[in-house]
């Protein structure tokens, strides 16, 4: 009887052996063991690379609304030039402002007698330590070479500096994106604040 117990268990348990080496069910939960950790960071890549799309966007958007609020009028004021700057918080949301951005104005003029020389120059709409690049008011105008002004002539240049923190890959470094725009006074030179 014991040989038939033998025999019989020896069959059941390769029975039961095969079973399982043909059961496939719980393949998938392996299966997405495995591909969960890849398809989380794709999902984070996309969100990182989203927002930093977004962010570029939002500060190009800003620095062509900023130049076209500046050169609408023949004359502009300091009155004027701090209510446009109050606008940019508006324009950048949903990002913060604040010590993230500066905005910087500049005037830059030639005449027959100078060379482009920044006329007027200011800053707002935050508080992050940016200097323009075209250098400051009273010197001669940093300008690149596919930049050319004949006399008299006035141009705006508006450039929008953002401090960009990655939002989930810490391990990116910051970046400052410096957006610029190249406007020309509607009315006017707009050579000087009133």
């Amino acid at each position: 009887m014991s040989l038939i117990n033998h025999i019989t268990r020896g069959w059941a348990a390769r029975r039961i052996a095969k079973r399982l080496a043909s059961d496939e069910s719980g393949s998938i939960l392996t299966e997405l063991a495995l591909s969960l950790p890849i398809y989380i960071g794709l999902l984070t890549g996309v969100v990182e690379v989203g927002n930093y799309l977004l962010l570029n966007l939002k500060v190009q958007h800003t620095v062509v609304t900023i130049a076209d609020l500046v050169t609408r009028d023949e004359a502009i004021s300091e009155e004027v030039i701090t209510d446009i700057f109050q606008v940019i918080p508006h324009i950048m949301a949903p990002y913060t402002t604040g010590a993230d951005t500066v905005t910087i104005i500049t005037s830059i003029s030639q005449t027959e007698d100078e060379q482009a020389t920044i006329f007027w120059q200011r800053s707002g709409g935050g508080t992050l330590n940016e200097g323009s690049e075209f250098g400051l008011e009273g010197e001669l105008a940093n300008l690149t070479n596919t930049i050319t002004m004949r006399d008299n002539e006035t141009v705006l240049a508006t450039e929008v500096y953002y401090r960009y923190e990655p939002l989930i890959f810490s391990f990116l470094p910051s970046q400052t994106i410096r957006r610029v725009s190249y406007f020309r006074p509607r009315i006017g030179s707009l050579q000087e604040i009133s």
